[in-house]
């Protein structure tokens, strides 16, 4: 091979200047679509984030519900127990009152049954002899 001339050379290194800025510009088309391909999923990244965030803030309050519920619900428990109780005192009371009366009763009735007499047979009175 002869020595090349200059502008050979000149040509030959600006082909290669032209195929590497080719090159250059691929791989940096790949960079900015893979930074924007990153972009895109930090943007999807942070939504689910704020979904997770307002899950989470719906749980704690579902969670205080729950407690104000589960409060209550003792509660009522108790109020029903408590009214219960009230019955069975008041029933308890009434009846007393219902036996010391039917005891009353008893009594004055064999009180009475003691005082009275059995009564005597009726005896009929005889004829007259006749005259």
């Amino acid at each position: 091979m002869g020595a090349a001339s200059r502008e050979e050379f000149n040509a030959r290194i600006e082909t290669i200047e032209t195929r590497m800025d080719a090159r250059l510009d691929a791989v940096s088309m790949k960079i900015d679509g893979f930074l924007s391909v990153q972009v895109e999923r930090d943007k999807r990244y942070d939504l689910i984030t704020q979904e997770m965030r307002r899950i989470a803030d719906g749980a704690q309050d579902a969670a205080r519900q729950g407690a104000t519920v589960k409060a209550n619900v003792w509660a009522a428990t108790a109020v029903q127990l408590l009214g219960i109780v009230a019955i069975v005192v008041g029933a308890y009371y009434a009846n007393q009152a219902n036996m010391y009366v039917a005891i009353q009763t008893t009594f004055a009735a064999v009180q009475a049954g003691k005082d009275a007499h059995t009564p005597k047979p009726s005896v009929l009175p005889t004829p007259l002899p006749p005259q």
